[in-house]
């Protein structure tokens, strides 16, 4: 089977192409995770055409679809999942979705005890989780995704970590949320993953990430785990990052 896989949930836009029968049993065709202006909704379409391209795969060819459901970014969120969802409802493909979070916690060793993906969602408050491999290597949330004070959050694991266990810590400009990892779990051995490595990537999805199917694609919603009013009230207003049905690609 073909697979093709997205998020849009940073301002990283990850996509790429697998093909496999099994889970954990995957070959990729081709990756790419760029950085832009979180401006996904003129470049999401492009994305898939080129990456489509660099496999010399048919856009008819593609066997199922799986979309990173956040959280994250309110209006990135809203444009993956709009366009997997047209996708698959217009082609009939089966639709998956997977944590972002997740997908920035395969970034971890598989040696480390537990992994802490951070995305900052501002005044010390975070779109987080706390993740452990399994037997077959494959992340397991130990806490489910959530916005949450970061404090509080440090609080609430320490029911799961023992004084000398290793802990990762996987996000982009999260010094601050490593000192407060820092004080709070002293004992702890905090590894740091903050580098181009700590965005979502979508080669993740294969091996490393457990899916969840959508059985009717037309009622699959982002995960925004926490949406502010100002976020809220931006996205309304926002006319630069959204999905225009005019750039969608053919999906015939």
């Amino acid at each position: 089977m073909k697979f093709i896989t997205f998020d849009s949930s940073t301002k990283a836009l990850s996509v790429a192409l697998a093909e496999g029968e099994q889970p954990t049993d995957f070959t990729i065709k081709a990756s790419t995770t760029t950085l832009g202006k979180r401006q996904h909704g003129q470049t999401l379409a492009p994305a898939v055409e080129n990456i489509l391209k660099q496999a010399d795969w048919k856009m008819n060819e593609i066997d199922a679809i799986i979309v990173g459901n956040g959280p994250g970014s309110y209006t990135g969120l809203r444009i993956g999942v709009t366009f997997a969802k047209v996708w698959a409802n217009a082609t009939k493909l089966p639709l998956y979705s997977v944590s972002s979070l997740a997908l920035m916690a395969g970034a971890a060793s598989e040696g480390t005890d537990f992994v802490l993906p951070i995305m900052d969602a501002r005044r010390q408050t975070a779109y987080t989780a706390l993740y452990q491999y399994d037997n077959q290597a494959v992340l397991q949330a130990v806490e489910h995704d959530q916005h949450i004070k970061f404090e509080e959050f440090l609080a609430k694991i320490k029911k799961h970590i023992n004084p000398n266990c290793e802990l990762t810590l996987i996000g982009t400009d999260i010094d601050e949320f490593v000192e407060m990892a820092s004080r709070q779990l002293p004992t702890t051995k905090l590894t740091v993953i903050d580098d181009w490595n700590a965005y979502p990537h979508t080669v993740h999805a294969f091996g490393k990430v457990p899916w969840t199917q959508i059985e009717e694609p037309t009622l699959l919603a982002p995960n925004y785990a926490h949406a502010t009013l100002a976020e809220q009230e931006w996205a309304e207003k926002s006319d630069s990052d959204t999905l225009n049905p005019d750039e969608l690609i053919d999906f015939k």
